[in-house]
């Protein structure tokens, strides 16, 4: 099976009709060799954080809205979300629990089936909002 979302210019776009489904991989983006208890102020140091996985999983989705459909809502958190496109554009707005590290960070990915994946957009603690704009085309 093969992706349903395609970037564009304005966002994304997909045919109407197709179920999209998307989830949020976790990963800590502490710099390589940093321990998991060492806290340092950000405006002390100058090296290069380096994206890897620690733990991995899921980030729970705690809200989210299609148009004027609400997919999830809090307090009913879930790992997995699915939905229909519509036509015409439409907003996407997800909310994700990330942690209270400020190296805690996840991705939004569409999963594609047969173990396929898209990444979509970085997501923070500082920041856990995803918000995408899907066009659907007939």
């Amino acid at each position: 099976m093969a992706c349903h979302l395609r970037e564009t210019s304005g966002g994304y776009e997909a045919a109407t009709g197709n179920v999209v489904t998307l989830f949020a991989e976790y990963y800590d983006s502490r710099p390589q060799g940093l321990p998991s208890d060492y806290w340092i102020n950000d405006s002390d140091f100058s090296f290069e954080f380096a994206a890897h996985p620690i733990k991995g999983g899921r980030l729970p989705c705690l809200r989210a809205t299609y148009g004027d459909i609400e997919i999830v809502r809090y307090p009913y958190a879930e790992e997995e979300i699915s939905f229909t496109v519509q036509s015409g554009r439409q907003a996407l707005r997800m909310l994700f629990s990330v942690g209270n590290s400020p190296y805690d960070s996840g991705r939004l990915v569409e999963d594609c089936g047969d173990g396929g994946t898209n990444a979509l957009r970085e997501i923070s603690a500082e920041y856990p909002v995803a918000e995408i704009t899907i066009e659907g085309k007939p």
